[in-house]
């Protein structure tokens, strides 16, 4: 697919890496947890982060399939091209380490599929 012109790259990461970004990196990040850590100070995108039931359900059954069924949902009621417009050259962080089940690769890959480019920062 051919990505959108103009854009800059949409990141993701997670808090712990934050010790090794850049300050100007660091300015970059986005919270899109329901919760994020003591002592973290970013700005927060509750409206990608997983709606409190589906976290939830998750926290209590585990099942990735559902959650990632539910959260698709979630990002289907959002209007792609707003969303990416304000997250271009942001890193969207939450809490689990890159190669772990994580919402933001859902997230990334709803980036991607709509044109806009989503990966995850490489420190």
């Amino acid at each position: 697919m051919q990505m959108r012109g103009d854009c800059v790259m949409i990141y993701t990461s997670y808090f712990a890496k934050m010790r090794k970004m850049t300050p100007g990196q660091k300015l970059c990040c986005v919270s899109v947890a329901r919760y994020t850590p003591k002592g973290i100070k970013v700005p927060v995108n509750t409206v990608l982060a997983p709606k409190a039931d589906i976290l939830k359900a998750f926290k209590e059954d585990g099942d990735t399939n559902k959650f990632e069924i539910a959260y698709r949902e979630q990002l289907k009621k959002l209007d792609v091209d707003k969303v990416a417009q304000r997250a271009q050259g942001a890193i969207l962080c939450c809490f689990e380490k890159s190669g772990d089940f994580c919402h933001r690769h859902i997230l990334a890959e709803w980036f991607n599929s709509h044109g806009y480019e989503c990966k995850e920062l490489n420190l």
